[in-house]
């Protein structure tokens, strides 16, 4: 065994040709051969030993160590869920419910403290800390699974407040998943304006949260002709949900929301598989609406529903041709897109042109011939009371006291007008606030509309809001009397002027907000204290 090992080991002759150096160098040295003596023979069997001895230990003791840190950073790993995302250095924590950025400096203090108090590791304590941060590090955020509770709080709010189904908020989470870890699509998600401002919320929480400045690139508020009606999809939500509660809700789960989106993206592969294999056939037709259509049927679908062929005969029963004007056509059609939850899909152009192919059209009257719609009595009374009892105000002359009339005031108004009328009228005055803003919008493009909710500079003969404030001032002033007050809050002139109305059966009363604008507008020298009125001006004032 011994030769064999001699004739193996490539360093014996080394060894050799050593010893026979020294041994010839020192050979008539008494001194030094004694000490080579020593050397080799009584000391260095014994070092030798002692060195594999502790060679051995040594082994014994890193693999011991080895073992120890690879279940320490199993487990530490797997009792505290740590992701990185390399494109914003960031590192994030999951908790079972929550999704949470963190500093690297308390991931490292929370594995420093967990060393410590295992003790075993303490040797190893900055090598464990690389090992376990370089771990971190190939742990991508978007590879965490979240837990059912994440995911059913992200859907609560989404179902019902914002989406009218579950399906419906996965599919819209879904599609943001794709965005996120930028997946192939050719797709483009044709949005409402509402939406599209809660989209660019949601962008700029992804962008802050997670490095992502591409994920809402394929939501569109408008049409173009250059897109395909292929890649066209319809998304819906709720219009009436608060931007605030929303913004709300993006600080508390922005960071959740995107995680499960992406989730989403890979448990379903992408959007167009999970409207194939999961979504009811409800929201399938809906979506892929323009996928599934032409123009051609588009304006098909639209005349199906919308439009009525007829016409008119005198009492000779000559056929006189209904008229009806593109432009009341062109209304017609908005109310489709709106009713349809759609954005507009078809350029006004092109649709007018179909329509010649269906219809018989004047040019001279700019008319389509023998057709007439359903729809027709929604706008066409309402014009008529615009112009019957609307008046329109100079904008130019800023001492002109600001007149408005809210949307919902319109309802009342022109309800009320349908009573007092003699003309013979379509509709029995219902009307709603989204009727009014469609018609507004499209007949008298140039009035002024504020937030969807106040016509400016508008008054009508029908209800003369200041006037009607001013009838009130002698009421209030009695009320003043009897508290001996000298001055009046707002809150409490208004409520004074709601009393006088319900006491003197007043069709109408005007705001809290106008009133109030009507009385700085007024008494602006005595107004005290931003919202108080020195009593003396009730009745020493005159109408405007």
């Amino acid at each position: 065994m011994t030769e064999q090992i001699m004739v193996d080991n490539p360093h014996n002759s080394q060894f050799i040709d050593v010893i026979n150096l020294l041994t010839k160098e020192y050979k008539d040295n008494e001194y030094m051969t004694q000490r080579l003596y020593n050397h080799i023979v009584l000391y260095l069997p014994n070092t030798l030993e002692n060195e594999f001895k502790n060679h051995q230990k040594r082994k014994i003791r890193n693999n011991f160590l080895t073992n120890e840190q690879q279940l320490f950073i199993q487990v530490f790993l797997s009792k505290h869920k740590y992701f990185y995302l390399s494109n914003n250095n960031l590192f994030y924590e999951y908790n079972g419910e929550k999704y949470l950025i963190i500093k690297e400096d308390d991931i490292i203090h929370k594995l420093l403290s967990t060393i410590s108090n295992d003790r075993v590791l303490l040797q190893w304590k900055h090598k464990t800390k690389i090992n376990i941060i370089k771990q971190i590090k190939e742990r991508t955020l978007f590879s965490s699974i979240p837990e059912s509770d994440t995911i059913q709080n992200v859907l609560n709010v989404f179902y019902p407040s914002i989406f009218s189904s579950k399906n419906y908020a996965k599919y819209f989470l879904t599609i943001i998943g794709d965005n996120i870890l930028k997946k192939n699509s050719n797709n483009i998600f044709l949005v409402s304006q509402k939406m599209k401002q809660f989209l660019n919320q949601l962008d700029n929480v992804a962008l802050l949260s997670i490095g992502n400045n591409n994920t809402i690139h394929n939501f569109m508020t408008k049409y173009h002709e250059n897109h395909s009606y292929e890649n066209c999809r319809f998304i819906k939500f709720n219009e009436y949900f608060s931007t605030e509660v929303w913004r709300e809700i993006l600080k508390k789960i922005g960071l959740d929301l995107l995680c499960v989106a992406a989730h989403y993206s890979k448990r379903y592969e992408n959007s167009d598989n999970f409207i194939d294999i999961y979504a009811d056939e409800e929201l399938k037709i809906y979506t892929y609406y323009l996928k599934n259509s032409t123009p051609n049927s588009i304006v098909d679908d639209f005349c199906n529903k919308y439009i009525v062929t007829t016409s008119n005969t005198n009492t000779n029963n000559t056929l006189i041709p209904y008229k009806m004007e593109w432009k009341n056509l062109h209304f017609v059609w908005k109310q489709f897109i709106y009713t349809s939850n759609f954005i507009n899909i078809i350029y006004s152009n092109t649709l007018k042109n179909i329509l010649k192919t269906k219809y018989s059209y004047d040019d001279n009257t700019d008319s389509f011939l023998q057709i007439t719609s359903k729809y027709l009595p929604f706008y066409s009374d309402f014009i008529k009371f615009w112009e019957n009892t609307i008046t329109i105000h100079n904008t130019t002359d800023t001492n002109i006291f600001e007149y408005d009339i809210e949307i919902d005031e319109f309802t009342s108004i022109f309800k009320y007008w349908t009573k007092l009328t003699d003309e013979t009228l379509m509709t029995n005055g219902n009307i709603t606030e989204e009727n009014i803003l469609q018609i507004l919008k499209h007949f008298f493009p140039s009035i002024e509309i504020f937030e969807d909710k106040y016509v400016l500079n508008v008054t009508s003969s029908l209800w003369d809001k200041n006037n009607n404030i001013y009838s009130s001032f002698h009421f209030i002033n009695q009320q003043i009397n009897i508290n001996n007050d000298t001055l009046i809050s707002f809150d409490d002139a208004y409520n004074y002027y709601y009393k006088f109305c319900n006491i003197s059966s007043l069709k109408f009363i005007v705001s809290k907000r106008y009133f109030e604008k009507y009385l700085y507008y007024k008494f602006s020298d005595s107004i005290v204290y931003d919202k108080f009125i020195e009593t003396k001006w009730i009745l020493t004032t005159t109408h405007t």
